[in-house]
């Protein structure tokens, strides 16, 4: 299937210039300033973790993992739409479960108050705008949770995962979230972190706090220190992203 939707879909392909914008950059050439316009990035995610998303996806629907697709911390759906863009595409049957709180994080507290990268209310999306922007793609909707994640995980996630898109920006989700999603995911199922900062393997000095979500990484390690399974970081641009295959 093409990938076009991750471009096309809301102008998603920030980095070509707009015809006034060549313009513009067509007179600081001549003016010898050296700077150039594009169109502001997407607030929440951008081309290549989309293109991740895509692809990782798609190789469990293409090697027939079994089991149902989870995103757990979906903000305004701009991730959810991508996938199930993808399920429709291949008439697949697996359910798709969307969970957010749709009031932003929680207080953070302990280590991730400790990181200072988020406060209350951050990466706060309402429902409607989630439901908004499905009928705006002319896709089916997911099966939604709201709720935090204390009170829906592990208790709505499916008995079977082939896919899991784990975006809880926090310390204290992701360390909630994990173990009951692995537990649940079959032989071949990809879990994709939409945030995974890896310093070691990717620098990115010049992303803001926000796109790296120090709190993630130090939960994920954690988890996978006596696990078989090895996350690998994937190039995003502003972002990096990481997934693992479960064994």
């Amino acid at each position: 299937m093409d990938n076009a939707m991750i471009a096309t879909f809301r102008d998603w392909d920030h980095r070509t210039p707009t015809p006034w914008q060549r313009l513009a950059n067509k007179v600081l050439r001549r003016l010898r300033i050296g700077a150039t316009l594009i169109p502001n990035q997407p607030p929440m995610t951008n081309i290549e973790a989309r293109m991740n998303l895509f692809h990782l996806l798609e190789q469990t629907l293409a090697y027939d993992v079994p089991g149902d697709v989870v995103e757990l911390g979906c903000n305004a759906g701009e991730s959810s739409i991508v996938i199930q863009n993808v399920l429709t595409a291949w008439a697949s049957t697996k359910r798709f479960h969307v969970f957010d709180s749709f009031k932003g994080l929680p207080p953070p507290a302990g280590p991730d108050a400790a990181d200072g990268v988020y406060t209350e209310g951050s990466m706060k999306a309402d429902q409607e705008q989630l439901v908004g922007i499905f009928a705006e793609a002319n896709l089916a909707r997911p099966q939604l949770h709201a709720g935090w994640f204390e009170d829906t995980i592990p208790a709505r996630l499916p008995e079977r995962i082939s896919f899991a898109l784990l975006d809880g920006d926090l310390y204290s989700s992701t360390r909630h979230i994990l173990p009951h999603v692995y537990a649940r995911m079959m032989s071949g199922a990809i879990g994709f972190f939409g945030c995974y900062y890896d310093e070691s393997i990717l620098v990115r000095p010049h992303s803001r706090d926000y796109y790296k979500s120090p709190g993630v990484k130090r939960a994920t390690d954690e988890f996978f220190a006596d696990k078989p399974e090895r996350v690998h970081v994937l190039y995003a641009c502003e972002y990096s992203n990481g997934y693992f295959r479960k064994r």
